[in-house]
């Protein structure tokens, strides 16, 4: 591959060079509507990009790569091709001179293929997308909360509840994709980092910096209890039990409340030990709670004591924990994620290390076909245009995280990265029906992404 140019243009016009050379290497010519077809994108964008009028978000160009690579086979090349990080380098260098060169202005919302406007979309474009499981992102909904420290879906789908840094809980609707109702406010004397909505959608339960947790109505919108306090520290993770009876705060340590009337909830257990992560709840009953030192400890919530010897799977501390739908596998993670066997408490694999800097979160999907995971940018790792100025006027590059995400059986990688906010992601949440991934950041954004239902 040649050189990169001085210029955004000329390296456009570089990489358009390069694509077009794949196509002199096919051993028949093809035509712009095979591409295209091939590809999931229009022939008009093929057009384009073969002749450096345009630069599309990665997702695009990686997908043309894939196709001209290996065109005469009739399918796209495998993510593990040789040549694929020396094109996702490619674009990684054309769009920092694209973003360092486009004239700059207040508020500037992204255009790529990944990031569109819900409101011009039209239904049958969605639909399209989903049925071929195409992944966009759809439009940042939060601004001017000071940040999302966290997100959950209603168990019907419907409403999203996020949490942030004004002391206030906002909740959503999703279809529409705006405020549903105003901010639940009072209680609250930190920035709310964690929500969760009880099993049968009806209480919202939030956590925050300050160390309490306040249970809310949901369809009233007003606290039904006093805060309910971690003890020491702040409340980081928020659960409840499948049945509902039971609520769970973790600080330092988890404390365990019966909700069977929540308006008078009844705290009945105190689980010790030097908490790392948050903790998971099953459908099978058990809760895992993730400790420094690398241990994960597995309880059982009928009686509330520990079912068995910690897991050792991690040289550091451990930093996320989540179960399957299904109960029978648990992930845990540090730098890397590793899953387990919940019949045998034995690893299960070898573990997931694609993912670049510590994990913030794990998830199954509700169908339990994907698994992600939250990755933290390492301060040397990948970059972003940053559209906040710096005493020069110009634009910075800053860290970006970064979500990863995998077939959870076969564990091959389902898509590129996704890249999106520009600041620390702190939640991240599937919909019920899996379709949908919600993540909160520091940015002071949630977003929306649709996620492929298998790997490209």
């Amino acid at each position: 591959m040649s050189g990169v140019g001085e210029t955004y243009q000329a390296e456009l016009e570089t990489s358009a060079a390069e694509l077009r050379k794949l196509r002199g290497h096919l051993s028949q010519r093809p035509d712009l509507k095979q591409i295209a077809a091939m590809a999931g994108v229009s022939t008009a964008t093929v057009s384009a990009v073969l002749n450096g009028r345009t630069h599309p978000g990665s997702e695009v160009y990686m997908a043309l790569v894939r196709v001209l690579l290996t065109f005469d086979t009739g399918d796209k090349a495998p993510l593990n091709h040789p040549e694929i990080p020396l094109w996702r380098e490619r674009w990684r260098r054309v769009q920092e001179l694209k973003e360092h060169h486009k004239t700059r202005s207040p508020r500037r919302a992204s255009q790529t293929a990944e990031t569109v406007s819900a409101d011009g979309l039209a239904e049958q474009v969605v639909l399209s997308l989903m049925r071929r499981g195409e992944r966009i992102q759809m439009f940042p909904m939060a601004e001017g909360l000071e940040g999302v420290w966290d997100v959950a879906f209603s168990p019907d789908g419907q409403l999203i509840a996020t949490g942030h840094g004004l002391r206030t809980v906002q909740l959503w609707d999703t279809i529409a994709q705006r405020r549903s109702g105003g901010a639940l406010v009072g209680g609250h004397i930190g920035q709310v980092q964690a929500v969760r909505f009880s099993p049968n959608g009806k209480l919202l339960a939030s956590g925050s910096a300050d160390g309490r947790i306040m249970l809310w109505d949901v369809s009233t919108g007003h606290s039904i209890s006093p805060p309910l306090p971690v003890g020491s520290g702040e409340a980081w993770t928020i659960a409840f039990s499948p049945d509902g009876r039971l609520l769970l705060g973790a600080g330092r340590t988890v404390r365990v409340w019966d909700i069977t009337d929540p308006e008078q909830p009844e705290a009945v257990s105190k689980l010790g030990g030097s908490l790392s992560a948050g903790l998971a709840v099953s459908t099978e009953g058990l809760l895992a709670t993730g400790h420094s030192g690398g241990a994960v400890q597995i309880w059982n919530l009928e009686t509330l004591a520990k079912d068995g010897a910690p897991l050792h799977g991690h040289a550091g501390d451990v930093t996320a924990v989540a179960f399957s739908p299904d109960g029978k596998r648990l992930a845990t993670a540090s730098r890397a994620v590793q899953l387990w066997d919940m019949d045998s408490r034995n690893m299960s694999g070898e573990p997931f290390t694609d993912a670049n800097g510590m994990i913030h979160a794990v998830s199954f999907s509700p169908d339990g076909l994907l698994l992600t995971a939250v990755a933290h940018a390492d301060p040397q790792g990948s970059r972003v245009a940053d559209d906040g100025d710096d005493d020069e006027g110009e634009e910075t590059l800053a860290p970006v995280d970064t979500i990863h995400v995998w077939e959870s059986s076969s564990r091959q990688v389902v898509c590129d990265p996704l890249i999106g906010h520009t600041s620390r992601i702190w939640g991240a949440a599937f919909s019920p029906d899996s379709r949908l991934y919600a993540t909160g950041s520091a940015d002071g954004q949630l977003r929306l992404w649709i996620m492929p239902t298998s790997r490209a």
